[in-house]
């Protein structure tokens, strides 16, 4: 597509939407299953009337994710199960605005993850040992429904290899269905693809700092899709590799001169 839209044809293309967001993503060649999913996400991002368009957009994207997976057997992973909670964690600024509005209602967590940052600022990484996520209760995810994608699709086949790999530090060789990782991609992609449409920081940083300046900002989400650059304290946000990088930028592209 090379030019805007006239109305007729931007009819056409509401209802050839509505068609393809009752579906699930299709990830193959034909790109409208991914434009009209995409646009939809834009233009939560773009509802000022929202007490939190990141919030909105994520969750449906995350919703989509897993509505959109294939059926799985043998998943070790169980509620409880929290072996892998202790790695880095890396996430779009977009899910650390979700993050931060779902410990609005949980400031015990907020308080836990701002206290980590802190300590892992101040104390050194050789001495702070193995740490699990400060959003853990009891073993479990206290912002489950809000958890990263990179969360949403962490599962594994094998509970043995979680352990060794976890718990004594030997080379992870994680079994994972190779369709949910690279659904998440695609996922992921379209994330940061809506987030240039938008004119927003489309980084990736790892979790903890990340929402601690998404809480820590005062009016963050606002400014952040206003075009802030909010999370300087995180570190300069990581770049996608160029193979990804131009994907979402095909995305975009593709995209762009329907909204």
């Amino acid at each position: 597509m090379s030019g805007r839209l006239s109305r007729p044809e931007r009819r056409a293309l509401q209802k050839q939407d509505e068609h393809f967001l009752r579906l699930p993503l299709d990830p193959g060649p034909d790109p409208r299953s991914m434009g009209a999913h995409l646009r939809h996400v834009v233009r939560l991002l773009q509802n000022s009337r929202s007490a939190s368009p990141c919030s909105d957009a994520v969750a449906y994207l995350t919703a989509l994710y897993e509505r959109s997976l294939p059926p799985f057997e043998g998943i070790a992973c169980r509620k409880g199960c929290s072996h892998c909670c202790t790695q880095p964690v890396s996430i779009t600024a977009a899910e650390a605005m979700f993050v931060a509005a779902a410990l609005k209602d949980r400031p015990d967590r907020a308080a836990a993850l701002l206290d980590y940052e802190q300590l892992s600022r101040t104390v050194p990484a050789a001495e702070l040992g193995r740490r699990y996520c400060p959003l853990l209760v009891e073993d479990a995810c206290s912002i489950y429904a809000a958890r990263p994608l990179a969360c949403h699709s962490f599962v594994s086949t094998s509970l043995d290899a979680c352990i060794a790999a976890f718990d004594r530090g030997e080379e992870p060789q994680i079994p994972m269905p190779a369709d949910g990782v690279n659904l998440l991609y695609v996922c992921r992609m379209m994330l940061m693809a809506a987030l240039r449409l938008v004119g927003a920081d489309d980084g990736a940083y790892e979790l903890t700092p990340a929402v601690a300046a998404a809480l820590n900002a005062p009016d963050a989400e606002r400014r952040f899709l206003a075009g802030e650059y909010v999370f300087a304290p995180a570190g300069p946000g990581e770049r996608p590799p160029p193979a990804y990088d131009q994907a979402i930028q095909e995305m975009a592209a593709f995209v762009y001169p329907t909204l």
